[in-house]
């Protein structure tokens, strides 16, 4: 092992997780390089779904205008027949689902890693890892050549069949189910409602996504079809949307038709030493509802700054392992809920599958359970436990742990903004609600570390609060009542618990500048403006 690794991190997968991991590191000044084993972008949308969540995960660091740009936004899901979920009503900038190919997610997030500096090396396979206490090796081979590359730290983001996870000898436990649905873009002579929609029947099921231009994404599987290597036809297609719907909805002009197994895994664990996994190489689970990308996304996203803050010196201790406790049961979380879907509907009784629809219509009936849903669906509701005790709150319902919402703040220097804004540059987030100042001069101490922001007036949902530490992901480190009677001490508290040592922010600038290339050598290839065409590497296919 070299005494002095080359890079500070590198991820092997340039999907979506690996890309937004990049960013998250790049933004920060951490150098990173991003290996992908395959050579050209894939010309399939794979995952298309972005959800409210990760749309303003995605906001924080200013990539959302440009998905919004190219998604088209769905209000409606329907869970069953007769029943739906509305999603513009729920508490976000984005109150719907966006349909995005995954080519062009990957597209914008790539761009953004390259103009902050990051080195993505296309064509290259790794096929060997060993790590001790002072980095980790990775053997690599390209058409060029092989060659070791050294890192602090290195990040499987490369999917269901991860290299980095086995050969780190993590345990990915879990199941095949015994359905293989095919899975096409193609036109519909008769559609379905215009929406999302998932429908079983009698041991069936279907999902349908409307791509706003004439194209919709259809899975659709049956329990009494299992897998086979049979090449897809539209009118097998055909045969199994009957099935489903009752009627034939004429697919024509496929775009795309594959077949594919459906897994539910979960890695025994997210870190082991320097390596670290993130995406489909975490976890896998039923594609019903289409929440792997958004998962993956918001796994690069918590990670992306404690892997940052450890590197640099600063972060506090246990800060890494963090991202295991938080993420996993996440996945846990979704992986339970997906499983439990998928089986109710490819369920063959049809009494299940009556009551599942007559349970459905009456609970999303109702407005405020069908909000409620929407918003668990969106990842609105997902929280993390929070790191020490919380304060008295005061009138706030805000607590450690939960999304902070994207709230206009008016500050008694410069012009009203909305919080996200502030929170571009990937800093934690004080906010100064008591009007005394004590809590932004206290937080000068740490530096660059926190950004202190002075608010006039009161802000709606905050009430009752002196203080609210937001962390660089959108939600909330520690927050404080309106009491000033010791709060000097607890703000001080609060930053060393999640900031680290007071005092000068230790930095090492290994970054390169933007639009840096590749250090020459054997084997490798030096980054150029073509890997904005490179190829995306997903297993999720949803």
């Amino acid at each position: 092992m070299a005494p002095t690794p080359e890079q500070s991190v590198i991820i092997v997968g340039a999907g979506p997780t690996g890309l937004a991991l990049a960013c998250e590191l790049a933004a920060a000044g951490v150098s990173c390089t991003v290996l992908e084993r395959r050579t050209a972008p894939s010309a399939q949308s794979r995952a298309m779904a972005l959800y409210s969540r990760t749309m303003e995960v995605l906001d924080l660091r200013g990539h959302a205008d440009v998905l919004t740009a190219v998604g088209r936004p769905v209000g409606r899901m329907r869970p069953a027949r007769g029943a739906s979920i509305d999603f513009t009503g729920i508490d976000s900038r984005f109150p719907a689902l966006y349909v995005v190919p995954q080519s062009r997610t990957e597209e914008a997030l790539q761009q953004r890693a390259v103009d902050l500096g990051v080195i993505v090396q296309r064509g290259a396979e790794v096929f060997g890892l060993e790590q001790d206490a002072t980095g980790v090796r990775l053997n690599v081979r390209t058409e060029s050549g092989e060659w070791e590359e050294t890192a602090d730290y290195v990040v499987g983001c490369d999917g269901a069949h991860s290299v980095v996870r086995e050969l780190s000898g993590i345990a990915f436990r879990g199941h095949t189910y015994d359905i293989a649905p095919i899975l096409a873009d193609v036109r519909l002579e008769s559609p379905p409602q215009d929406g999302v929609t998932i429908l079983g029947e009698g041991g069936a099921m279907m999902v349908s996504v409307p791509f706003g231009d004439g194209y919709w994404r259809i899975a659709v599987g049956h329990r009494d079809h299992p897998w086979t290597r049979d090449e897809v036809t539209v009118e097998e297609l055909s045969e199994r949307l009957t099935e489903v719907l009752g009627f034939d909805p004429k697919p024509y002009d496929a775009r795309w038709l594959a077949r594919f197994k459906i897994h539910q895994r979960l890695a025994d664990q997210y870190r082991t030493g320097r390596v670290l996994l993130a995406g489909d190489a975490a976890h896998l689970h039923s594609p019903l509802g289409g929440q792997g990308l958004n998962l993956g996304i918001q796994d690069a996203v918590n990670l992306g700054w404690k892997l940052a803050a450890t590197l640099q010196g600063w972060a506090p201790a246990g800060l890494l392992d963090t991202y295991q406790a938080e993420r996993r049961p996440q996945a846990q979380k979704i992986l339970k809920a997906t499983d439990h879907a998928t089986r109710m509907a490819t369920h063959r009784s049809p009494v299940v599958s009556g009551l599942r629809r007559v349970v459905l219509s009456g609970l999303l009936g109702r407005r405020r359970i069908n909000r409620f849903a929407g918003e668990a669906i969106s990842g609105l509701r997902a929280g993390y436990a929070g790191r020490g005790r919380p304060a008295a709150l005061g009138g706030s319902g805000l607590r450690p742990g939960q999304r902070v919402p994207d709230l206009a703040v008016e500050r008694t220097e410069g012009a009203p903004v909305r919080l996200y804004e502030l929170m571009r540059d990937g800093r934690f987030l004080l906010l100064d609600l008591a009007g005394d100042r004590v809590a932004s001069e206290v937080c000068e101490g740490w530096g660059s570390r926190v950004c202190p922001v002075r608010v006039a007036g009161p802000v709606p949902r905050l009430d009752g609060l002196g203080v609210v530490l937001v962390r660089p992901d959108g939600y909330a480190a520690w927050v404080d009542g309106s009491s000033p009677q010791g709060r000097e001490e607890r703000v001080r508290q609060a930053l060393h618990r999640w900031c680290g040592t007071e005092g000068p922010t230790p930095h090492r600038d290994t970054a390169p500048a933007a639009g840096a290339t590749a250090p020459a050598r054997a084997g490798r290839k030096e980054q150029s403006e073509e890997a904005a065409d490179s190829e995306p590497a997903r297993a999720d296919r949803t």
